[in-house]
């Protein structure tokens, strides 16, 4: 078991062709298969797309979102992990960072930790990701559409932290572009667990969650956000290799607990 466990999680960040890694879709909910199915249409349906998906199912609601962009990886084969599944194994240096930066050995932390990729495709590189699907607006959109259902419908965070600045890029972090299109608002009174780092906390907006403009993603279907009042950190994953030149942007297991505790006390 801990060998298949092993070399599932490897797949998943490395991309193995051997459909031997392919975990059934059947042991995800039905909700989680019609997800993946859309993803993977998507997929079949450009010639652009021909590496298979990873998603990250039995995701935690109303906790911590941790978000990328995509997974690295060669594919073959669509596969499907758990957070706490890659967390406990990790593979690579990228899981190993993101197991002891976020969750560490708090247990009760990793029950509240979901993940997700706002595409799902893999790719080893994140730059060949978004050069690929640059030129095609249409595709991104109706993938962005699936990737909101999940947040909007199933995780529902309480606090979001984006692995990378171009994963904030694609929640409408960034005021010249929309895309998902949720209003943020800069957190001033930051919590204790904040003051005298230079980690910057937002806030969805509380009134309805999504900016007041026309082009942004799903306008047809939310309306007002269910995530809205939701904390968001664009930006914190640097780790221990950053303690002697930035410390003071390093975010640990304590200060997510922290800040969860700080979220709960403000409702």
């Amino acid at each position: 078991m801990v060998v298949w466990k092993k070399f599932l999680t490897f797949a998943f960040r490395h991309g193995s062709t051997s459909k031997t890694n392919n975990m059934d879709i059947k042991t995800l909910t039905e909700a989680e298969q019609a997800m993946c199915k859309r993803y993977i249409d998507l997929g079949n349906n450009v010639d652009f797309i021909r590496k298979g998906i990873a998603f990250c199912h039995g995701n935690p609601s109303h906790g911590v979102l941790l978000t990328g962009i995509n997974p690295s990886g060669n594919g073959g084969a669509n596969v499907f992990y758990t957070f706490r599944g890659a967390k406990d194994d990790p593979p690579s240096r990228y899981w190993e960072h993101k197991k002891k930066q976020i969750v560490g050995k708090i247990e009760e932390l990793i029950d509240k930790t979901a993940y997700l990729d706002l595409f799902p495709y893999f790719e080893s590189s994140q730059d060949t990701i978004e050069e690929t699907i640059r030129p095609h607006i249409e595709f991104q959109v109706k993938v962005l559409e699936i990737t909101q259902t999940i947040i909007e419908e199933y995780i529902r965070p309480r606090l979001i932290i984006a692995a990378n600045a171009k994963a904030a890029y694609y929640w409408g972090f960034r005021p010249d572009s929309t895309w998902l299109g949720y209003d943020f608002i800069k957190v001033d009174n930051v919590p204790e667990c904040l003051r005298n780092m230079k980690i910057q906390l937002y806030r969805i907006n509380p009134d309805n969650g999504f900016r007041n403009v026309s082009d942004r993603v799903g306008q047809d279907r939310y309306h007002i956000s269910n995530i809205k009042g939701a904390y968001f950190i664009p930006y914190a994953m640097y780790d221990d290799r950053h303690n002697s030149s930035c410390p003071e942007k390093v975010l640990t297991p304590e200060i997510v607990m922290n800040l969860i505790d700080w979220i709960n006390q403000q409702e």
